[in-house]
């Protein structure tokens, strides 16, 4: 049974060390870990093998996941006096699953060179219902050879995992993933703002939204074109747009409310559609 340390045991870790302990990505695995809060080992002691220190939960392993917080805390459990890379056997390969900047990523990468250890930088997406069904989207980044040492124990957790290249691809997609997320998350706030400032009531909004995102086409998909809009309807679509952007900017003035995303979209429509 190959043996996995996870350093961090939050939201992610935790998740990740219940799919590949129990086996649900199809194969089980023996898990260790470290988090500074004992609470959470304790809640974890059916699933991981506690260890005091990321040094002594890395002993043995064969690939280390690091699952904490940010860049700091990245360099901490990697590189300080009792962080992985101080193993007295140290682990084939280390995955970075925090959202990290690209130079701690770079880092990392030369950092663990320097002692013989693969890294790659493992970007997911999905949360915590993913990953309780194993099927977490994981974008990982980093050279070929290391990418078959880690990629069995990503499996045991994701569906699919995605080798997007190079060292820092995977944070790369990663954090173009987030920006898509947390702008449609803004996005959906303003419409819904402005709807019931109008008047509308919530509930029949949301309704309305549901049914017609049904017939929408999906945002990615103008990405995956290589343009923004396809086809020979692009100036008419942008038209509509510049049309109905303005009369909801009217709207929300007239309601006194500001309103950034339409501001801003009614300036980039005509790139969005190919036509600058």
């Amino acid at each position: 049974m190959s043996k996995v340390a996870i350093i961090g045991l939050g939201v992610i870790g935790s998740g990740v060390a219940r799919a590949l302990a129990q086996g649900k990505g199809g194969r089980t695995f023996e898990v260790a870990g470290f988090d500074v809060r004992q609470e959470t080992l304790d809640g974890l002691r059916d699933t991981v093998r506690a260890a005091p220190s990321p040094r002594l939960a890395s002993e043995g392993a064969d690939v280390v996941l690091v699952a904490v917080m940010d860049d700091a805390q990245v360099r901490a459990v990697l590189d300080g006096a009792d962080g992985v890379l101080a193993a007295a056997r140290l682990p084939r390969a280390v995955a970075i699953l925090s959202t990290v900047t690209l130079p701690t990523v770079l880092w990392a990468g030369d950092t663990c060179a320097a002692r013989g250890v693969a890294l790659v930088d493992c970007g997911v997406s999905g949360g915590p219902h993913a990953l309780a069904h194993a099927s977490i989207t994981s974008m990982v980044g980093g050279d070929e050879a290391a990418f078959e040492i880690v990629r069995p124990v990503i499996d045991g957790f994701s569906d699919p995992t995605i080798h997007c290249g190079q060292l820092g691809n995977g944070m790369r997609a990663k954090l173009a993933r987030n920006l898509i997320i947390y702008t449609d998350w803004m996005v959906a706030w303003e419409g819904a703002r402005l709807a019931r400032a109008a008047g509308v009531p919530l509930d029949k909004f949301v309704q309305c939204v549901t049914a017609s995102d049904r017939w929408v086409r999906p945002h990615m998909a103008m990405v995956s074109e290589g343009t923004g809009l396809t086809g020979g309807s692009n100036a008419a679509t942008a038209a509509y747009a510049d049309k109905d952007l303005r009369a909801a900017l009217a709207l929300g003035e007239e309601l006194g409310l500001n309103l950034p995303a339409a501001t801003l979209a009614l300036d980039l429509f005509p790139e969005v559609a190919g036509l600058r």
